[in-house]
Parts: structure tokens; C-alpha cells; sequence
């Protein structure tokens, strides 16, 4: 248990970077298992954003990794509008998405790309590390819907919230494709 520890202290305080980032990401998950801290999240050494390419006020950062998605906030001018997750349901499942805040919560597929081309789980043209760009699948409908008593028009009648949900996400390159690395 103390080995663990000071695994997962040195996984915290930074040491990866560039090759050894990936070697690391990948050593996280089965120290995470045996520790028995599997539901807990562990802060990202990077933080992934995600950014609409048609509203660029507007982005998701990851900051964190849960035992099967990275978790993070989306942001609109830096305000926190709720938490945003994307995972892997196995290793050769769907790529998902979920969004909630105090008052709702909806999820849905994510599409990954690499530039214009789509990413096949079962395919071998574009690989996971190479996809740089995301769909997001019904967010802007879930949004478009939310349930908010008290402000119906944060997400309803915000246009640019609208915009971006329904189009283009960038990864960025800190992201390791926008999803989860396997070991």
C-alpha cells in the first residue's frame, strides 16, 4: 500500500511529460485497481481542452480521470456551466459523452476524427491517438431541452452555447486523443 502511494505521489507531482506521460497514464490504471480507490478521480498531470471550433469562448477541460472517463467542467468565457465527462464504454465500445449540473443531466455518443476522417473503433485507418477532432451527439438537443426552473434561457436561449454544442470540438494535443489510454 505504501509502494502505491508514493506511485501514485510521483504520478501527481509531475514527473510525466512527452513519451514517458503515455507510460505513466498507462501505469495509473492498475495501481488505481489494487489500491482499491477505483471511484475516486485523480487529477490529470495535463489538462485536456476541448475546443468549439465554431464558438472559441467555449471549451471543455479535463482535468481528471475516473476509473473509466476523464471528468472536467465546460466553460463559456471561463464561467463553469457543469461538469462534463467523455469515456470508453470497453475497450472496443462506444465512445460516450455526459453533461449535468445541479438541476439536469444528459449524455450521448461522441464521434472522433482525425481532421475530416472518421475514427473506426474497428477499423485500422486512423488510430485513437491520432484523432484531433470530436462530435458531440445530442448535446446541443439535450441543452436545447434542459429542465432549469429558476433560468430557463442559460443553456435555451444561449445561441453560441447552442452553436458550439452541435458542432466541431478540437483536441488538443495534451489530450491523448480526447479519450482514455489503455494499457
Amino acid at each position: 500500500m505504501t509502494q502505491m502511494r508514493n506511485d501514485l505521489s510521483a504520478l501527481s507531482n509531475g514527473i510525466c511529460s512527452g513519451k514517458g506521460l503515455k507510460r505513466s497514464m498507462r501505469a495509473l490504471v492498475p495501481i488505481l485497481i489494487a489500491s482499491g480507490l477505483t471511484a475516486a478521480a485523480i487529477p490529470l498531470p495535463l489538462v485536456c481542452e476541448l475546443n468549439s471550433e465554431e464558438v472559441p469562448s467555449i471549451q471543455i477541460q479535463l482535468k481528471e480521470r475516473t476509473t473509466g472517463s476523464l471528468q472536467g467542467v465546460l466553460l463559456q468565457k471561463g464561467q463553469n456551466l457543469g461538469t462534463f465527462q467523455t469515456g470508453q464504454s470497453n475497450r472496443y465500445g462506444n465512445v460516450w459523452w455526459s453533461f449535468h449540473d445541479q438541476h439536469d443531466k444528459g449524455d450521448g455518443i461522441s464521434v472522433l476524427f482525425r481532421d475530416k476522417q472518421l475514427w473506426n473503433p474497428y477499423g485500422r485507418k486512423v488510430r485513437p491517438t491520432e484523432t484531433n477532432r470530436v462530435l458531440f451527439v445530442g448535446l446541443a438537443s439535450h441543452l436545447r431541452h434542459w429542465d432549469e426552473p429558476k433560468q430557463k434561457d442559460t443553456f435555451r436561449g444561449n445561441r453560441d452555447l447552442l452553436k458550439a454544442a452541435a458542432g466541431f470540438w478540437a483536441i488538443s494535443d495534451q489530450c491523448l486523443g480526447g479519450r482514455m489510454m489503455r494499457g
